[in-house]
């Protein structure tokens, strides 16, 4: 096991956001740079608020819940105190083989597609000021595995049949080689979901539901995009619902093409689907 002596220090939260300079020389680049600063805000206001709440109920002796909730009544004070309760926030970000993320980029859909997410939260991270090389001032560990790059050669598709046999690999590494994930039992350790139906790896509904979350994530923090209102076994887990990942190019093309003030011939398109058995992933029938 490697060995990485330093005393653990007290955490501490903060969030920096770092706004990209709104002075560049380029202005074709400031539709991008908008896009890419918003998706950025997102992320981490929902990090943050995930944090927040989570330090008020681990820390209320009165409450022993894991659970996080989030009032919009209290959206304001969260807003108000999230400064001060985040400082000095760390993130270790695990340094994996390529085959766990990299390898999956020679594909070039996989840091554009709808499930990207996984790629710009990790892209983000390694840019941010909240990263710390030192895990033992870690507040939070990160671990980069891409599962939604695995493009299906019939339908284009991406398949997540590999996802629990890569994540598990992932952290059977990871809980080898460091002494962190042991010692939390993964409490503190965030993965990224951002496919259908989240931490339980499954584009079925009902087979999602049957094979559940796997085991090894069940103590862990998942961003997910899958988020529903209503008890779900796929949200049994702490997590963050976080929005699909929507490419700056493909937006700053579509505006450039297609300007806000322009005249346009077709008021409305809704590509809507009749979810019949199995399940109809190739989008022949359409709702009504």
């Amino acid at each position: 096991m490697l060995e990485l002596k330093s005393p653990f220090k007290n955490n501490k939260f903060y969030v920096k956001m770092k706004l990209m300079n709104k002075h560049n020389t380029k202005p074709q680049q400031d539709k991008t740079c908008f896009f890419f600063t918003y998706y950025k805000w997102v992320l981490w206001l929902s990090l943050s608020l995930y944090f927040f709440t989570s330090y008020l109920i681990t820390n209320d002796p009165q409450n022993p819940t894991t659970s996080t909730i989030v009032s919009n009544s209290n959206s304001n004070v969260v807003s108000h105190n999230t400064i001060g309760v985040l400082k000095n926030l760390k993130v270790f970000i695990y340094e994996l083989p390529s085959k766990y993320n990299n390898d999956w980029l020679s594909n070039g859909r996989c840091k554009t597609h709808l499930f990207a997410s996984e790629v710009a939260i990790h892209t983000a991270l390694l840019k941010s000021d909240v990263r710390t090389f030192d895990p033992y001032e870690a507040d939070f560990f990160f671990v980069p595995v891409y599962v939604s790059c695995n493009f299906s050669t019939v339908n284009g598709f991406p398949a997540i049949g590999h996802a629990r046999a890569l994540i598990s690999s992932a952290v059977e590494l990871i809980s080898t080689e460091y002494p962190f994930w042991n010692r939390s039992r993964g409490s503190d350790h965030v993965f990224v979901a951002s496919h259908d139906f989240g931490a339980c790896f499954h584009t079925l509904e009902d087979n999602a539901i049957g094979e559940g979350i796997p085991e090894i994530l069940k103590n862990s923090i998942v961003l997910q995009t899958f988020g529903v209102e209503y008890k779900h076994p796929c949200q049994d887990v702490e997590n963050v619902v976080i929005p699909p990942y929507v490419s700056p190019e493909k937006v700053r093309r579509t505006l450039e093409k297609a300007p806000v003030d322009g005249r346009r011939d077709i008021w409305a398109f809704f590509r809507g689907k009749m979810e019949v058995h199995p399940k109809n992933v190739s989008g022949r029938f359409y709702s009504k």
